[in-house]
């Protein structure tokens, strides 16, 4: 940079070091004579002025280059720096610190010292020598103070602080740098002003620094007058609006219409609404009438009135339901369910005879990927009805049952108006899918809007918080869906009809795999009937029994479509691909097997028993097992068990010790229950017998019979007692290769329920007694307050027997 006059070099101040720690700063310089804030952000310089500050506080401020690097080191500084003194410092409850300085000189750096873990720089001082103020130096010093009061009064943003701080300044030097620095210039025009130290040169800078910004400051304010005129213009224009639309009111009578309100008004008498419909819907016209189309609430008006008259007010419901049509869809579209399909056909006979019956409110419960949701759809089919869905899944606002008020902006109505509005149906089905997923927030329950909803005596005349109006609700048929009943609130589940959708066995998933999801697969994939392979039997049971083993089919379906993608890409790649599949050759597309043979629970450790559990994901299989370990008695039991499932296992402990009273086995050692897996939590008392039975299996150190699974709760008498679930324990235990099965006697009339061919090559066990599964499993004699008698074994349904 050109200068025209080299700065008068002098020795040190004696006040300032020779050598200053240097702290980078961003954005612009600072300039010497001024009290600036800077803040430190937590870090190596943080710590570096947490040293500096108690040593000598003295900082060199030097502008780096580029801004946007977090690591700064000598060649991303400019040589030109200013001297500053520490004069206070505050630590910030985030972390780094806040600091006060006082900028002293201009320096420039010689050497580094060291660069880390700070940069330490040798520096030699600018001391600006005395200027004799001759006719010129004086007439740039009140050129530059004139033109700067002149900014400050064109400015606003100018503090009367910053006025007075320039009246009071005298050197021609600090003038220049104050000026400089409220101005708004680039960093590379600060840098240069710290950089001239020709007090002259650097007057005359700011003196054309200060013309450019006042040119533009005069052409902001001419561009702001401009604005502000034409925003006087149209407020003028709007009153006067305003003032002629009260002259036409005057002259022309209250019955001048809009012609959006003449469309709705018109709409309104064709749609013959019910009187309350009605006279709010004319209601809503008449604002219209005074209302500016270019306001939000003529917006609102215009939405509101728009949903009120596209639902179905007087659309009559008609019942046209054939049985044999039904029975036909159902069978169609989903393998099995005998039960539910049966229920369902009851209740379309019904309506058939009955055609003032009102909605009904059916919740299909069962575990995920069994159909609930299509069989939704089907019944709609079923009925010949407009079939309209949305999910409950974490839904935690009221409103999206029961709509926005319309105060809020962005109001609409809820679900069930959108649902009306779309199918114009009042006797459409409607699916409230996972409603066991309803969550809560402070924005309200949704569980508890719903208990209108699914009252037929109250919901013939459920309000709408948009709508504002009662609409009849009764013709509607609700289909809930769940996965389990324990998350729902009781008064929705006494408002409901649940029919429980068990598990499919292999033999099912074989039916159903072979009916729907390979033609599916096929399609899907773009593959034809010529070139796609097939699954074999013995392949398709593989299929099943080693990676899907879930009680839905979606595991298997997403397996079975992964087979047809590895097929799809051989023909368009050219390769060939076995025509049949078969379990050799299934693990080479599908990888190793998720189960294998060792997850049938052929064989049993010590200590270790089978029992049946029902969960939201259908049934399953626990190997309850049990340790001892030297000890004072203690008993211990984990794997995430419930309040409920801990006091049966606390009975079956108490009664296992009344039927082995080894004193030394239960006070010389301590024992450990295991309910796996440890990350699935687990609750209910059917476990009862199954953790006795490995209890009794430790004491005795000896194993119980392979083959044998058992659900039931158990008494401090030795009674077992019914439990829930049956049907999807016992698909459980078929979906693992268990045959012999162990249940309450009390539970034996809903096992004769269960169809043959989940009843097929099984032997169960009904007891009354534990005395029975000790007699059964380890051959022992038990005294109990009942009569002695042995399980009573029942054999598969092609030979009908009953226990006693």
């Amino acid at each position: 940079m050109a200068e025209n006059k080299q700065p008068l070099i002098v020795p040190i101040n004696q006040l300032l070091p020779p050598e200053l720690f240097i702290l980078p700063v961003r954005h612009r310089p600072v300039f010497p004579g001024m009290v600036t804030p800077l803040v430190i952000a937590e870090g190596k310089l943080a710590e570096a002025i947490e040293n500096v500050h108690k040593s000598n506080q003295y900082l060199g401020l030097v502008l780096q280059h580029d801004d946007t690097q977090n690591e700064v080191g000598p060649d991303n500084l400019f040589k030109i720096g200013t001297a500053a003194k520490i004069l206070k410092r505050i630590n910030l409850p985030e972390g780094g610190m806040h600091l006060l300085v006082n900028s002293l000189e201009r320096f420039r750096i010689q050497s580094f010292v060291h660069t880390q873990p700070q940069m330490l720089a040798k520096v030699e001082y600018q001391i600006e020598a005395s200027e004799v103020r001759d006719k010129e130096l004086i007439a740039l010093m009140r050129s530059v103070l004139n033109q700067a009061k002149e900014m400050m009064t064109e400015n606003p943003y100018f503090t009367e602080e910053m006025k007075l701080t320039l009246i009071n300044v005298e050197e021609p030097g600090k003038i220049a740098d104050f000026v400089c620095s409220v101005l708004n210039l680039k960093r590379e025009e600060f840098q240069e002003v710290l950089e001239t130290f020709d007090i002259r040169r650097r007057l005359e800078r700011t003196l054309q620094f200060l013309a450019r910004e006042l040119d533009l400051v005069k052409l902001q304010r001419k561009i702001q007058g401009k604005v502000n005129q034409s925003a006087e213009t149209n407020q003028r224009e709007y009153y006067l609006r305003e003032q002629l639309k009260a002259i036409k009111t005057e002259l022309r009578g209250p019955e001048t219409k809009d012609k959006d309100a003449d469309y709705y008004r018109q709409k309104i008498e064709a749609a013959k609404l019910p009187p309350e419909a009605q006279e709010k819907a004319l209601d809503e016209c008449s604002k219209l009438d005074y209302v500016e189309p270019s306001s939000h609430e003529y917006t609102v008006i215009r939405n509101y009135l728009d949903t009120l008259l596209d639902l179905p007010w007087n659309v009559e419901a008609v019942d046209d339901i054939d049985l044999a049509h039904a029975r036909q869809v159902l069978n169609r579209d989903h393998y099995g369910l005998d039960d539910v399909k049966t229920r369902i056909l009851e209740y379309l006979a019904v309506r058939s005879l009955k055609k003032d019956v009102k909605g009904s409110i059916i919740c299909l419960v069962g575990p995920p990927g069994v159909g609930k949701t299509s069989l939704g759809r089907s019944i709609a089919t079923a009925m010949k009805k407009k079939f309209f869905r949305f999910s409950l899944g974490g839904m935690r606002d009221e409103a999206e049952i029961k709509g926005h008020r319309r105060t809020y902006i962005g109001a609409m109505p809820g679900k069930i108006v959108q649902g009306l509005k779309t199918t114009k149906a009042k006797d459409m089905v409607l699916m409230l899918d996972e409603i066991d997923k309803l969550g809560r927030s402070f924005h309200g329950d949704p569980a508890s809007a719903l208990l209108e909803v699914l009252d037929p005596q109250q919901n013939f005349e459920f309000r709408d918080h948009f709508l504002d109006l009662p609409f009849d609700l009764s013709k509607v048929t609700f289909i809930t869906t769940a996965n389990t009943l324990d998350s729902i609130p009781e008064p929705l589940i006494d408002r409901m009809e649940v029919i429980r959708l068990p598990g499919y066995i292999l033999e099912e998933k074989m039916q159903i795999a072979k009916k729907y999801l390979v033609g599916r697969a096929v399609a899907d994939s773009g593959l034809t009937k010529k070139n796609a392979p097939a699954i074999s039997t013995a392949g398709l049971r593989f299929l099943i029994d080693s990676y899907a083993r879930e009680a839905g089919v979606r595991r298997l379906e997403k397996e079975i479509q992964k087979l047809y993608r590895k097929a799809a890409t051989a023909v368009v790649e050219k390769k060939s691909f076995p025509k049949n599949l078969t379990p050799k050759e299934i693990p080479t597309y599908l990888g190793k097997p998720v189960f294998t043979g060792a997850d049938e629970f052929t064989t049993l450790a010590i200590g270790s028993a089978i029992g049946l559990a029902y969960t939201s994901m259908g049934g399953a299989t626990l190997t309850i097992e049990s340790r001892r370990f030297p000890g004072r008695g203690r008993v211990k039991f984990t794997g995430q068990i419930g309040k409920v499932m801990n006091e049966s296992a606390e009975i079956a402990v108490s009664f296992a010790r009344s039927l082995e009273p080894d004193e030394k086995f239960w006070t010389k050692n301590d024992i450990h229950i295991h309910v796996p897996d440890g990350a699935t939590p687990k609750d209910g008392p059917s476990a009862g017998i199954t953790i006795t039975t490995a209890l009794l299996s430790l004491l005795r150190n000896k194993k119980i019979k392979s083959g044998y699974a058992m659900t039931g709760e158990i008494r401090l008498s030795g009674d077992v007692l019914p439990i829930g679930g049956l049907r999807e324990k016992i698909v459980a235990a078929r979906r693992v290769g268990i045959r012999n099965v162990i249940f309450p006697f009390d539970n034996l009339r809903d096992y004769e329920e269960l169809p043959k061919e989940l009843k097929a090559g099984l032997k169960v066990y009904p007891t009354k007694h534990y005395s029975e599964i000790d007699a059964l499993l380890f051959g022992s004699t038990v005294q109990k307050t009942v009569s002695r008698r042995k399980p009573r074994k029942v054999n598969p349904p092609q030979r009908k027997s009953r226990a006693a």
